[in-house]
């Protein structure tokens, strides 16, 4: 039997530049409208669950999900890109977006911890999101060693196939560069698990910076970092105002000889609008 592996990352719902439903009620009264460019991340959103739901079916597969880190976008740095600095209202965007994975019934559900300024000290809101669908009798599988609902590293075997995912990865900030960044995480990966005499990952999965990056067969381990559903912040405006977020997530095929790895990603038509002169 083939198993369907969905990862996904860095939702940041709550964030004005990232999915967000139609309306979004807040706390006073009033409500929040989700933008153009929120609404085309939530169409994506919906595109890519539908896509993993034809996998499943194809192969009459169960379905795992990883949701790898940086579920809420958090109050952060002073930012002013947010829906609302209330938490109950970026809880509403995440309970809206997890519905659609959650109506396709997965076999069993990962949750991996991401970045503290986003989701809370020791990534308290991600535990809070996966211990509540725990109690919920959702398949949540957590942390044996802790007895957490989420990971800080989750390493899980399919068949003889092990994968080992943790929220930050790496990449090159240029071009050019960034899959070499890739193949030297593999090749330290794979390095520091011979030198301990443990057996390396086949599959390391990866997230944070937004852009999806893969060292293929640079060594025996495989370092694939996945997109985003969140567009450029003002940071990114700040410090690489010519690249673009990768928006998208993985599909893994395993099965006994192996696994297979799709990068599912939606690219915009145009960058933005051009003024032209008359």
């Amino acid at each position: 039997m083939t198993v369907v592996l969905a990862h996904v990352s860095d939702v940041h719902a709550g964030s004005t530049i990232a999915l967000c439903q139609t309306k979004v009620a807040l706390d006073d009264g009033g409500s929040y409208e989700a933008s153009k460019a929120q609404r085309w991340l939530w169409q994506n959103w919906v595109a890519y669950w539908d896509e993993v739901k034809r996998a499943c079916i194809k192969r009459k597969a169960p379905l795992y999900i990883v949701f790898n880190g940086d579920l809420v976008e958090g109050n952060h740095h002073g930012t002013t890109q947010i829906l609302s600095g209330n938490p109950n209202a970026q809880a509403a965007v995440v309970n809206a977006a997890m519905a659609i994975p959650l109506a396709l019934n997965p076999d069993k559900l990962f949750f991996v911890r991401g970045t503290e300024a986003h989701v809370g000290a020791s990534a308290s809101a991600e535990e809070r999101i996966a211990d509540g669908l725990r109690r919920d009798k959702r398949p949540v599988q957590g942390d044996p060693d802790t007895g957490t609902a989420s990971w800080w590293h989750l390493r899980l075997q399919v068949y003889n196939t092990l994968i080992d995912v943790a929220h930050h990865g790496r990449t090159g900030q240029r071009e050019h560069t960034r899959a070499s960044a890739a193949a030297l995480q593999a090749h330290d990966i794979l390095l520091s698990h011979v030198k301990k005499g443990h057996r390396p990952p086949d599959l390391c999965l990866r997230a944070h910076n937004h852009k999806f990056n893969d060292s293929f067969d640079a060594c025996q381990v495989r370092v694939a970092s996945s997109g985003a559903w969140q567009l450029a912040t003002a940071h990114v405006h700040k410090i690489a105002t010519d690249s673009l977020a990768d928006i998208g997530g993985h599909i893994v095929t395993v099965d006994e000889d192996g696994y297979d790895l799709k990068k599912v990603e939606f690219t915009p038509e145009a960058r933005g609008a051009i003024w032209r002169a008359s």
